[in-house]
């Protein structure tokens, strides 16, 4: 049990931390303004819907938090991937 907890912290503050350099990210391109920031303004609001109907649909068909927190985790690292090649 105690093991369990520690691991789904863990996993939690890997998130946070990943979230975060999502956001730090993400305000560069929108500072800049312009065709790219209205993008991805628009995928970040399209994402955030889509991750909300699947963690739903998903945590009410039977899915663990764990594979949840895994799903959005894979996503936001997605990102991480995505938006640090356009610095580049």
């Amino acid at each position: 049990m105690l093991a369990s907890t520690i691991v789904a912290m863990s996993e939690l503050t890997l998130l946070a931390i990943e979230a975060y350099r999502v956001i730090a990210l993400r305000m560069q391109v929108l500072m800049l303004g312009g065709v790219a920031a209205m993008t991805e303004a628009e995928l970040m609001v399209r994402e955030k819907q889509i991750a909300v109907q699947k963690a739903i649909s998903d945590l009410s068909g039977g899915a663990s938090q764990a594979a949840v927190r895994s799903d959005i985790r894979s996503v936001v690292q997605g990102n991480i991937v995505r938006l640090s090649s356009r610095r580049s």
